[in-house]
């Protein structure tokens, strides 16, 4: 599969399933996985989690929380596509 196809599968995930993604390879990525990404996708996990239960009751809440899973969705889709690859 090309990087533009694991690309393409990647933006179609939603907020929650990312955050899944980022999970799994925090927690349970191969042993081969270096100490610094492990901590990276550790600490994107937490950032995930706390986002993803930010209140949204008001409308610069609900724009914070769009701004924030945004800038989350995008690093997590780089970081899935680098480790995607063959090394």
């Amino acid at each position: 599969m090309a990087t533009s196809e694991l690309n393409a599968d990647y933006w179609s995930l939603t907020p929650p399933q990312l955050a899944t993604q980022i999970y799994r390879m925090a927690y349970e990525g191969p042993l081969e996985f270096g100490a610094a990404s492990r901590v990276e996708t550790q600490l994107l996990a937490k950032e995930w989690r706390e986002a993803l239960s930010l209140p949204t009751d008001s409308f610069e809440q609900e724009e914070e929380s769009r701004a924030r899973l945004a800038a989350l969705q995008r690093r997590s889709i780089e970081i899935l596509v680098h480790n995607s690859r063959p090394h």
